[in-house]
């Protein structure tokens, strides 16, 4: 019989076996490799993006906060200047209260008498004045009933001074009107 030395037959059989073996594994790992150098770039273009819209986002939280201290700046801005323009009427209403007290003082102000005193706040007003006669300072308290600014009027004090004066002082609350 025959003896046949089947060896090299088997080592090139095992060498093909070992060279489709190899190439399927390099193919594996290049598929591998492609596979994650695929989701790599999905990854990088993600973080990309969300960097563009991290970056858009804060340029417009920039915005809107360079906005409200815009806004806070001008509601302060309107308080403060509704609060002069309150101050304003208050004081060119008062001005007035004063101008028409006066006016009408100086019509019922008997010819005896002068003020040297007026003091006011709020709510109440104090006259002070000189008086020649008792009787001119008596007549000027009920001439006040006809000033609808002051209401509750009183005659506080009247004192007659060594040089023969009457020195009174009149305190009252300013009217409705007033």
């Amino acid at each position: 019989m025959y003896q046949v030395n089947l060896l090299p037959w088997r080592m090139r059989g095992q060498r093909r076996r070992y060279a489709f073996w190899l190439r399927v594994f390099i193919l594996q790992l290049v598929l591998v490799l492609a596979v994650l150098m695929v989701v790599f770039g999905l990854l990088s273009q993600q973080q990309v993006q969300r960097h563009e819209a991290l970056l858009m986002l804060s340029g417009q939280q920039t915005e809107l906060t360079e906005r409200y201290q815009q806004l806070q700046q001008a509601v302060t801005r309107l308080a403060r200047l509704t609060a002069l323009a309150q101050q304003y009427d208050n004081n060119l209403a008062h001005n007035r209260r004063y101008l028409q007290l006066l006016q009408q003082l100086s019509t019922l102000l008997p010819d005896s008498l002068w003020l040297i005193a007026l003091e006011s706040n709020a709510q109440n007003i104090t006259l002070r004045g000189l008086g020649r006669r008792y009787e001119a300072v008596l007549q000027f308290e009920q001439q006040l009933t006809a000033l609808p600014l002051l209401q509750n009027y009183r005659l506080a004090e009247v004192v007659q001074r060594q040089d023969g004066l009457f020195s009174f002082t009149l305190m009252a609350q300013w009217g409705p009107g007033g």
